[in-house]
């Protein structure tokens, strides 16, 4: 029941990150909502789900942007590897906690991701991270307030001890 619920919200999340992300986007900043989901089934469920979770989203995603298909997929599994084996590290029940971590693992993914793009110059590399991963991980980070609390209510996400 775990499996059907996870692949039915993934399916949910690659749709929105697709139809609605560009729709709520503000000055060409989009939430991340994608990884908002890879990082709350890592984080609650460990590597295992993450690895999945991860690597199945970012296909999703490199399917419907196919200007470098792979990268999604490649940086997202190693996302969930990443934050599944932080779990145990962490105080689950603490928002604030999940919130801070959040934050940091989205601007460390956004970080990769422009290196992975290098944009042949150092200061365009400082500029895209100023006007678009830092206020990226913002507006994600806000919206996963939400997102945390909304998913937490789940009963099938309450981690198993």
């Amino acid at each position: 029941m775990k499996t059907l619920l996870i692949i039915l919200l993934l399916i949910v999340f690659v749709s929105l990150q697709i139809s609605l992300a560009p729709i709520i986007s503000i000055k060409d900043i989009t939430p991340q909502l994608i990884f908002i989901f890879v990082f709350f089934v890592s984080f609650t469920l460990g590597q295992t789900y993450g690895i999945w979770v991860g690597f199945f989203s970012g296909f999703l995603c490199d399917i419907f942007d196919s200007t470098h298909f792979g990268l999604n997929m490649g940086l997202l599994l190693i996302a969930g590897f990443v934050i599944g084996a932080m779990k145990p590290k962490f105080y689950r029940d603490n928002l604030l906690v999940d919130i801070l971590f959040f934050a940091v693992a989205l601007f460390l993914y956004e970080i990769i991701y422009l290196i992975l793009l290098w944009q042949f110059s150092f200061g365009i590399f400082v500029l895209n991270i100023l006007r678009y991963s830092m206020p990226s991980v913002l507006y994600s980070t806000i919206i996963s307030l939400f997102v945390f609390t909304l998913l937490k209510r789940i009963p099938h996400f309450v981690p198993n001890h």
